[in-house]
C-alpha cells in the first residue's frame, strides 16, 4: 500500500509513529513521513519518505506555552491551550501541506488530535486511521473518565454525559471552526468521540498496563511501539559512571518544558543529594542538567530508554506514555512528576499497579515531596518485585506486528 503518516505533537507522539513507519517499511509498503523538519533526520534514518509540513518548531515558543499549561488545576483549560496552541493557531499550513502529500495515496495514519490531517485525508477521500496512547481518554462505561473514581456504569454514564458537555462548550467550538475554515463538516463531540478514525483507531499501549474494558469495534490495543536504537553507543564517560554503585536514580522529563529550567534542576540535584543517591539528568527539551561537573550526578543529551532505563534503581519521569511504557520494560519501580495531559493518568496507573508511589503535579514539585517519593520507592523493595513482574508481562507483547497486521487487513 501507498500510506501516508502524519507526525504531530513531541518526541513522545511522534517516535511511535516513526517506529511503525519502519515496520511498514519492512513489510514492504511505501511510506511517506508529513512532518517539521525538526523530525526530518530520524525519519531519514529509518528510511522513509520524507515531506515536510511548513511548521517551524520554536523551543522558546514552546516554553512559553508550557509555562501557561502546567499551573492550570482545569484539565479543561489545559486542553483549551493545548488545542489553541498546538492545533488550531498553526493549523491552515499543516492542513495544507497535508493535502498535498496525501494525493496518489491509499490511506493515511495520524494522532487522534491531528484534526488537520484528518480533514486533509477527508477531502483527499481516502481512508485515515488515528493512533492514541492513552485509553483512558475513550468513553467506556466500564469506567469513569479520569480523575473520576468508577462509580459503576449507572454514574458512570452520568460522569462521562458531563464531560461530553464541557468539552462541547469549550473545546468542541475551537475544533469546529477550525474544520469549517478548511471546508470541513463540522463534527459531533469533536474532543470525546468524534476525533478517533471511524475506520480503526489503534491504541498503542499496554493492555498489561490498562484495566480491562469494552471499547467500541473500531478502537484496537496494540500493546506498545518502540523506536529502537540498536546502533547507539554510549560516551566513555557515560559507561565510567554507570560502573559505579550503587545504581543511579535515573531523572527524565522528556520533551516537557517550560524557561524554569534552571530552578528545576536546582530541585531535582537537592532530591538526590538528600537522599544520598547517585543521578543522571538527561536534559530534554525542558534543558534540565548543569554544565558543571557534579560529585555522584551525571547530565547529558537524551540516551534511548531501552538502554538506559535498566540500568538504574528508578527512573523519575513526566508520565508519558512511551517513557512509562519504557520504565515498566525496564522491570524498575518509578517516581511520576505529571506535567498535563495524559501524564496524571498513567502516574496512577503505576501507583494502582504498585511500581510507584502516588504521584506528583508537576506545579506541586519541591525538593521535599520528592525526597520522600524516591525514599518511598528505595525503601519498598515490594515495588521493585512488581516492576519485575509487570516487565516480564509486557515482554510477550508485540505492539507494531499487532498494529501492522490491523492496518494490512482493512
Amino acid at each position: 500500500m501507498k500510506i501516508v503518516v502524519v507526525c504531530w505533537g513531541s518526541t513522545g507522539d511522534v517516535y511511535p509513529i516513526l517506529a511503525l513507519s519502519e515496520r511498514l517499511l519492512e513489510r514492504g509498503h511505501q511510506v511517506r513521513v508529513c512532518a517539521p523538519t525538526l523530525y526530518r533526520d530520524k525519519i531519514f534514518e529509518i528510511g522513509a519518505e520524507f515531506y515536510e509540513i511548513g511548521v517551524v518548531f520554536d523551543l522558546a515558543e514552546f516554553h512559553a506555552a508550557m509555562d501557561a499549561i502546567i499551573p492550570k488545576r482545569d484539565p479543561t483549560a489545559m486542553l483549551r491551550l493545548i488545542v489553541e496552541e498546538g492545533i488550531v493557531r498553526r493549523g491552515g499550513q499543516w492542513y495544507q501541506d497535508c493535502l498535498t502529500a496525501m494525493k496518489g495515496f491509499d490511506i493515511t495514519i495520524c494522532h487522534s488530535v491531528d484534526i488537520p490531517a484528518q480533514e486533509a485525508a477527508i477531502r483527499n477521500q481516502i481512508p485515515w486511521f488515528t493512533v492514541t496512547y492513552c485509553p483512558g481518554f475513550i468513553k467506556s462505561l466500564d469506567f469513569a473518565p479520569y480523575p473520576f473514581p468508577n462509580w459503576g456504569r449507572t454514574l458512570n454514564t452520568i460522569v462521562w454525559k458531563l464531560v461530553q458537555l464541557r468539552l462541547g462548550s469549550s473545546i468542541d467550538v475551537f475544533f469546529n471552526q477550525f474544520i469549517r475554515s478548511v471546508g470541513g463538516e463540522p463534527r459531533r463531540s469533536v474532543a470525546l468521540d468524534g476525533m478517533y478514525s471511524p475506520y480503526l483507531n489503534l491504541i498503542a499501549a499496554s493492555p498489561t498496563l490498562c484495566p480491562p474494558t469494552d471499547f467500541p469495534p473500531n478502537h484496537k490495543f496494540t500493546g506498545v511501539w518502540h523506536l529502537a536504537s540498536a546502533n547507539y553507543t554510549p560516551p566513555p564517560e557515560l559507561v565510567n559512571f554507570l560502573a559505579g554503585h550503587p545504581p543511579p536514580v535515573i531523572i527524565t522529563f522528556g520533551s516537557m518544558g517550560g524557561s524554569n529550567g534552571r530552578e528545576t534542576t536546582d530541585i531535582l540535584i537537592e532530591a538526590v543529594r538528600k537522599t544520598d543517591q547517585r543521578a543522571i539528568i538527561q536534559a530534554g527539551w525542558g534543558q534540565l542538567g548543569t554544565q558543571k561537573t557534579l560529585p555522584d550526578i551525571y547530565c547529558t543529551e537524551y540516551v534511548p530508554h531501552q538502554w538506559l532505563f535498566p540500568k538504574g534503581c528508578c527512573v523519575v519521569h513526566h508520565g508519558g506514555a512511551g517513557t512509562a511504557a519504557s520504565v515498566c520494560r525496564a522491570k524498575v519501580p518509578s517516581v511520576v512528576v505529571a506535567h498535563h495531559a495524559d501524564q496524571p493518568y498513567w502516574g496512577k496507573r503505576l501507583s494502582d499497579l504498585g511500581v510507584a508511589p502516588r504521584h506528583l503535579h508537576r506545579r506541586n514539585l519541591t525538593a521535599k515531596r520528592l525526597v520522600k517519593r524516591i525514599q518511598q520507592v528505595l525503601e519498598t523493595s515490594a515495588m521493585t518485585t512488581r516492576a519485575q513482574v509487570l516487565g516480564e508481562q509486557m515482554e510477550t507483547e508485540d505492539g507494531l506486528t499487532t498494529a501492522v497486521d490491523l492496518i494490512e487487513s482493512f
